[in-house]
């Protein structure tokens, strides 16, 4: 017995101190891992507690790009045949209901396809009289097959002539049927063919005009859209139907977009693809066609656990927070606690792990040194 209890003895011992040595390294990692913050300090530096909230992040690509109108929502104005000015209803700027008269146009061309109509259209019906004429002739026998075949082509030719003419008077806004009663108008009016306002009015009374001149433009503050110019290596994720938040260089109202079309051809220069959407609240806008605006387009929104940015301490490589243990003489005591960070998003970062139930030090936290 004394054997076995000479040789228990030392064992024993061995025990004893180490578990006295792990004792004394956890109450160390314990006391280390321990913050304590005073009432006086907790209220200097504005500290405030809070818990680990639900928030929505997003995954955004940003962005440039331009306001422009889709294509129905602008109109460029020309003269259908050459002219002089004779008046002008509109200015630069001003607001035009659709079909409003812009312009009057006059002139010795205008006279001219309007005698060259009527003398087209008495001409046909002249033709169309002896055609049928003759062609009741060479059904009976009577009439040769030269002379049918003669007064067939003068025919055909007069039609297609009068039918040419007729397509440009009415492209004008005349009346066939009143220059055919002998009516010749002294000038035509040149209609605005969308709801707008007037932009680039440079033409004044008296001018000429032919009909390749751009008089003036129409653009329809309703009917606008963005392009948007995004890098090729951005596109992935980008899909139609997406949300489009954007503003204007010189103002910081945000509005929204939807993303309408995603371009399938890289330019070769800028490496980028035009990409459009069609804006959500145009009338609080007050477009400005060719502006410059600033975009970000939403890809994704996850809704993570998150705490401030201002909550999180960074020391070396790692990443930590101050969870409330206790509160006594006029103290507070944190545990620190090793978290892994995500994203961040207005202010706030993406906690991947672990959940922290408990209070934590949100802010104020730019004083504590770990």
């Amino acid at each position: 017995m004394s054997t076995i209890r000479q040789l228990l003895l030392p064992c024993i011992s061995t025990l004893v101190m180490f578990s006295c040595v792990s004792k004394n390294q956890d109450t160390r990692e314990q006391e280390f891992n321990v913050v304590e913050i005073t009432d006086q300090q907790y209220s200097s530096d504005s500290m405030q507690i809070g818990k680990m909230e639900k928030r929505v992040f997003e995954n955004t690509v940003k962005c440039n790009g331009t306001l422009i109108p889709f294509p129905e929502g602008m109109a460029k104005i020309s003269a259908p045949f050459g002219g002089i000015v004779k008046k002008i209803y509109c200015r630069n700027g001003q607001f035009i209901e659709k079909n409003q008269t812009l312009l009057e146009i006059t002139g010795n061309e205008i006279i001219d396809i309007q005698n060259d109509f009527a003398e087209a259209s008495a001409n046909y019906k002249r033709f169309k009289s002896e055609y049928e004429r003759i062609k009741s002739l060479y059904d009976e026998k009577v009439a040769s097959e030269k002379d049918f075949i003669y007064a067939q082509t003068e025919y055909r030719a007069s039609v297609a002539k009068y039918n040419g003419l007729k397509l440009k008077i009415e492209l004008i806004g005349f009346s066939a049927e009143s220059i055919e009663n002998g009516e010749i108008n002294a000038f035509y009016s040149i209609k605005s063919p969308i709801g707008g306002f007037v932009s680039k009015l440079k033409t004044v009374i008296g001018s000429y005009v032919d009909s390749q001149s751009e008089l003036l433009e129409i653009i329809n503050p309703d009917l606008f859209q963005i392009k948007l110019t995004v890098f090729a290596k951005d596109l992935k994720g980008i899909k139609i139907g997406q949300s489009v938040r954007f503003k204007s260089a010189d103002n910081q109202e945000v509005h929204l977009a939807t993303l309408s079309s995603v371009g399938v051809v890289i330019d070769d220069e800028t490496k980028s693809v035009d990409c459009y959407a069609s804006i959500k609240d145009e009338g609080q806008l007050n477009p400005v066609s060719n502006e410059f605006i600033e975009a970000e387009i939403i890809t994704r929104t996850d809704t993570v656990n998150a705490l401030p940015s201002e909550a999180i301490i960074k020391n070396e490589n790692d990443y930590f927070v101050l969870v409330l243990n206790k509160q006594e003489d006029s103290k507070y005591f944190f545990n620190k606690i090793q978290v892994k960070t995500g994203r961040q998003f207005e202010g706030f970062t993406e906690i991947i792990e672990p959940e922290i139930q408990g209070l934590i030090l949100t802010r104020g936290v730019y004083n504590i040194s770990l």
